[in-house]
Order: C-alpha cells, then sequence, then structure tokens
C-alpha cells in the first residue's frame, strides 16, 4: 500500500505508475492524480506540447511511427469510437476541410480516378450498374414528385420534349438548345405564360382534359407546329412568340391545326 503524494489517499501499489528514480519504485502521485495533472498541464499549454511532439516525431520518425502502428492496433476499438465522436461533433469542420482538400488537388483526383477507371473496367461496369439498378426507382419518384409539385422543373421538361419531338417526327437532328429555340429562358416563358392566363388557369390544372370548357389548358402552336417542314419552320414556330395557354378542349377537339 501507498499513500498518494497529492489526494493523500491510501492505495495499492498497482494503482501508481512505476517510477525507477524512488526508492519503492513507484511514483508518488497516483495513476489518477498524474492523469488529471498532465491534462490540465496540456489544456494550459497546448501550443507547447504540440511543438514538443512535433520536434520528437521530426526527430525519431521511425519510433514514432512503431509506436502510433502498435498503439492503433492495440486499441483499435477505442479508436474507431474516437474517430466516430470526432467526426460526429465536426462534420461541418471536416467537410469544409474535405472541400477545400479536394479543390486544390484536382488534377490529382482527376489522374487517380483516370488510372484506376483504366485498371478496373469490368468492376466499374458492374458498380454502374448497380448503382442505376439501386436508384432508378428513387430518380423515378423524385422526377415525378417534381413534376407534380414544382412547376417551372414540370414546364421545362415539357417544353424539351414537346420541341425535341417536333424534330424527331421530322427526322431532323434538334442543333440548338431549347432555350435558344424558345427564344427565352424557362422562368421568362413561365412569366410570359402567366401573363396571358384566364381567370381558370392555374400550374395545377395545366394538362388536364375531360371534354369540358374550362377544365384544363395545354400550351398551344398559335400556327400549328404541324405545318412545319424545314428545320427554320420548327424553330419559328417553337419561339415562345407563338405558344399560348389554351382550354384543352378547345385545343384538342375544336382547333386542332387550325389557327385560333
Amino acid at each position: 500500500m501507498k499513500i498518494c503524494i497529492k489526494c493523500k489517499i491510501e492505495k495499492e501499489l498497482n494503482e501508481f505508475y512505476t517510477n525507477k528514480s524512488n526508492k519503492d519504485g513507484y511514483s508518488g502521485k497516483c495513476k489518477i492524480c498524474t492523469k488529471r495533472d498532465v491534462k490540465i498541464y496540456r489544456e494550459n499549454n497546448l501550443e507547447k506540447v504540440k511543438a514538443r511532439v512535433n520536434h520528437y516525431r521530426e526527430n525519431n520518425k521511425e519510433e514514432a511511427s512503431e509506436y502510433n502502428k502498435k498503439w492503433r492496433e492495440e486499441n483499435s476499438e477505442y479508436k474507431k469510437l474516437k474517430d466516430k465522436e470526432w467526426v460526429d461533433n465536426n462534420k461541418e469542420r471536416k467537410r469544409e476541410t474535405n472541400k477545400k482538400w479536394r479543390e486544390e488537388n484536382k488534377i490529382i483526383l482527376r489522374e487517380k480516378d483516370r488510372i484506376w477507371r483504366l485498371e478496373n473496367k469490368e468492376l466499374k461496369k458492374q458498380k454502374d450498374k448497380l448503382y442505376n439498378s439501386n436508384n432508378k426507382h428513387k430518380r423515378n419518384k423524385r422526377h415525378k414528385d417534381r413534376i407534380d409539385n414544382d412547376p417551372l422543373y414540370s414546364l421545362s421538361h415539357c417544353i424539351r420534349g414537346s420541341i425535341l419531338k417536333s424534330f424527331n417526327e421530322r427526322k431532323i437532328t434538334k442543333k440548338s438548345k431549347t432555350v435558344e429555340i424558345l427564344g427565352c429562358s424557362f422562368e421568362e416563358f413561365k412569366l410570359y405564360l402567366e401573363s396571358r392566363f384566364e381567370s381558370w388557369m392555374t400550374w395545377q390544372n395545366r394538362g388536364l382534359y375531360n371534354g369540358e370548357l374550362n377544365y384544363g389548358w395545354d400550351i398551344d402552336h398559335i400556327i400549328p407546329v404541324s405545318s412545319a417542314e424545314t428545320e427554320e419552320d420548327i424553330i419559328r414556330l417553337n419561339h415562345f412568340s407563338n405558344l399560348q395557354p389554351l382550354c384543352s378542349y378547345t385545343n384538342r377537339y375544336i382547333k386542332k391545326d387550325l389557327i385560333i
């Protein structure tokens, strides 16, 4: 038994660190008091401790590396727990650090990615196939949700499909971007259509049809795109100035290929 010179409590010898310089071969302070004093010292002298540790590592690289490797092997579960704890408490800091590193090492990352793809062509195909399979349902659901709830996304999707169809039906390659053919951005086109809405028109009843007047509305070509024969005709007739919101019943049952 031995009395700690710090806490004054009598404890078993295994509660003390060994110290050959003392007569009994043990430190004067118990392990608990020693750890507490070391922690307080580190907190009050953080920069000094870091400098001393770095100096030691620089001058004893092999020894420090071997010590760290051995410690990680002996404390693998503890290290995993601490690593997870640090990540949970420093998510934003880690995110910013990783982002900054990626920005500074774009060339290195691109080269590593290129080499990996060349060396693992079959593995990449398998991973891409698995990824696409696992995410197809999610992408479809996300797309449907946006179609149902985001008028701008739904409008841009509709116009892209409509213009592409007018080229494909005539077996003409679409060479220009949709916004270039449309003559304005999708945001501007949405505002343009809204400016021509009738009182009953909303984005929620676009495309609806039940055979009655003023139930739903379509995006209509004032001069029907069916009259287009050349690429220039298609581009001209898909310009926003030739488009209008029109009652679905009027568009599908009455107008058809007429000019209204």
